[in-house]
Parts: structure tokens; sequence; C-alpha cells
């Protein structure tokens, strides 16, 4: 892995995904306000929640990803309000598997998923070359 950071298209992807969402859902509440104009201030306080959501919290929170590999393991620490680590030996981990949606197929990236007898940890979307560089370094050297 060439850096411990996740990459700005991991960000845009998720922004993306989030911003089709809640238009969606605004769009289907803005047509419902003849029901009641209840629905029109729900649609109002979404777009705006959607808003602070897609273009302060999903980068803050994209750039507190850290991940380490220390000798044997792997450590992901991330968290805007509340800051997780995670470690995860390479001597426990049952299997590591690589998953990606089509737009982040055509951006590059792919997903990864580490499997433990107790615990799970998905990591969000990397460069595509670098999962599979991690696969395929555990699958052959087992990690040792």
């Amino acid at each position: 892995m060439k850096e411990n950071l996740l990459p700005r298209r991991t960000v845009i992807l998720w922004q993306i995904r989030l911003g089709v969402t809640g238009i969606v859902l605004i769009a289907v509440l803005a047509a419902l306000c003849f029901l009641t104009r209840w629905l029109l201030l729900a649609a109002a306080l979404l777009a705006a929640a959607l808003a602070v959501l897609i273009f302060w919290y999903v980068p803050a929170l994209f750039k507190s990803y850290e991940i380490l590999f220390p000798k044997g393991a792997i450590v992901i620490k991330r968290g805007v309000f509340i800051k997780t680590t995670h470690i995860m030996p390479f001597s426990r981990m049952v299997y590591a598997q690589s998953f990606a949606s089509p737009l982040a197929k055509r951006m590059g990236l792919s997903a990864l998923t580490l499997k433990a007898a107790r615990s799970r940890i998905l990591v969000p979307e990397l460069n595509a070359a670098d999962v599979d560089y991690f696969i395929n370094y555990l699958a052959e050297e087992g990690g040792e």
C-alpha cells in the first residue's frame, strides 16, 4: 500500500451515493407536499441535513481514516465525533474479501472486508490495485 489514507475519489464516491439517495427522498417529499405543508418543511429540513452530511461530515469522516500496517497486523483509526481504533492481527484473520459497486469499479476503487473469528472490519473504498496487493500478500505469505 502506497499511502495509509483513503483516496480523494472515495469521498467523491460517497458524496455521489448520498446525494442521489437524498435527492430521491427530497423529490418524493416535495411531490407529496400537496397532502400537507409539513412534508414541504420535512423536505427542506432533509435538504439542509443532507447538505451538511455531504459537504462537511463525509469529507471529515474519510479524512479521519488512518490505515497502518505494523508487523503482522492492520490498524484502522477513524471517527469524527467518536474516535475508534480497530486492530486485527493477520494470524487471527479468517478471510479478506474485496468488492466494488459498478460506480466504484469505474472509479478504480474497491472496498475491503476483513473477517476474524468474532469481528469484521469494513474498509471503505481504496485503490483497487492496493486492495489486490493486500489480498495477494495475505494469500501468498499468510501475513507473516
